[in-house]
């Protein structure tokens, strides 16, 4: 055989290259495979991790309507509890006035005896049509000790009602309270979950998870765009059909469509994990209401510029805590709550997705409950609900 390859040298070389595909070929196929099976397995990880996530979602989702629930039950008998207090405050001056006049007809009865007895003024006289006068008017004295003696049980029975009343509303207000503490606390645990499950992750799983939540996003911004598309020019066919019927030669221009608040150059306010609803609008104490975005989140993860401006520390607020105001190069200013610090200066230049600030809870926000109120004031101007915006930023 070697005598032959000798004498046949190209027989040598594709022997050669015979024996070396066949050395070859199965560690490709090995290592493809490996491959291949590596991101079945990184995608049946992430699908699992996925339907975790999506379970502690909907508890998240649960917790934070709870929580909004119980914040207006709260508001609620706050303001029913400072009603019933300003009514105890008017029946106990009545109380006190009623107090005082059958107080002072108490005495005059004892210091004067039987000379408030009609009977014994109308004998007592002389002259039966004088003693006949005064004992009518004894006799409307009475009458109107009796009344007011009548008026003033009476009003202690409304103010022992005002009181049982005032009692019952503050063992409901600290039960809401309590709850309240209950289901910030499941909501916290839910969030650390979310962060651990995030943190058991491998690089590899972290990078596939990027990969789709890029195209997600991106699958997002096509559709939004193409409904823009078709806003757009069912707008421009109707201002073709209001211009062809309408009798006047020169029809008003119709008005530009304002900008929206696009999310390209934006990044989300809060760190993962983060759980946020729409609560705009919704009953908050002192008969507020909600004028913001609650963003829920573990205590101290970064909280970032929304968009690229300037960074404006506030002072430290008793409802508002550590806050700032992030005025944006694009006009709008956005308005950051109960943060636990602030991480740049007042009056630094921030890009968007720069940490500008750490979650907590000062001011009126609950420990139980960390998160960043956020609000978005177009122009500067009144604020507006951030909601939308914030899920286009923040998915």
């Amino acid at each position: 055989m070697t005598a032959a390859l000798d004498r046949y040298p190209r027989l040598r070389v594709a022997l050669l290259v015979v024996v070396g595909l066949a050395l070859i070929l199965p560690l490709v196929t090995t290592t493809s495979g490996a491959r291949a099976q590596s991101l079945q397995d990184i995608r049946g990880r992430l699908a699992e991790v996925r339907q975790q996530q999506e379970r502690i979602e909907e508890r998240l989702e649960d917790n934070q309507e709870q929580l909004e629930a119980l914040l207006a039950r709260i508001a609620g008998l706050e303001e029913e509890l400072e009603d019933l207090q300003a009514e105890m405050a008017t029946q106990q001056g009545e109380l006190a006035e009623l107090d005082a006049v059958m107080s002072f007809r108490i005495r005059e009865t004892f210091k004067h005896g039987a000379s408030l007895d009609p009977l014994s003024v109308l004998l007592a006289g002389e002259d039966p049509g004088a003693s006949l006068a005064r004992a009518t008017t004894v006799q409307r004295v009475i009458g109107g000790d009796r009344v007011r003696s009548e008026d003033l049980a009476a009003a202690r029975t409304r103010a022992r009602a005002t009181a049982e009343r005032m009692e019952d509303r503050a063992t409901e207000l600290r039960a809401a309270e309590e709850e309240f503490e209950a289901v910030g606390a499941r909501l916290q645990e839910d969030l650390q979950e979310l962060q651990e499950l995030e943190a058991s992750l491998t690089e590899a799983e972290r990078e596939e998870l990027a990969r789709i939540e890029r195209e997600r996003r991106e699958r997002e911004r096509r559709e939004r765009e193409r409904r823009e598309r078709e806003q757009r020019e069912r707008e421009r066919r109707e201002r073709e059909a209001a211009a062809a019927n309408s009798a006047s030669s020169s029809p008003s221009p119709a008005p530009s469509p304002a900008p929206s608040a696009g999310g390209g150059g934006m990044a989300c306010p809060l760190d993962q994990p983060r759980h946020f609803i729409d609560s705009w609008g919704h009953p908050r104490s002192g008969g507020r209401a909600h004028r913001g975005t609650d963003i829920m989140g573990p205590h101290g993860i970064p909280v970032r510029a929304i968009t690229s401006g300037t960074w404006h520390h506030q002072r430290v607020g008793r409802s508002a805590g550590i806050w700032g105001i992030l005025r944006g190069d694009n006009g709008d200013h956005y308005w950051y709550m109960h943060l636990s610090s602030h991480t740049v200066g007042s009056g630094a230049r921030v890009s968007a997705g720069q940490l500008i600030g750490t979650n907590g809870s000062t001011g009126n926000a609950s420990a139980s409950a960390p998160h960043v109120h956020f609000e978005r004031h177009p122009g500067g101007g009144s604020a507006v609900n951030p909601y939308p915006l914030l899920r286009q930023v923040c998915g």
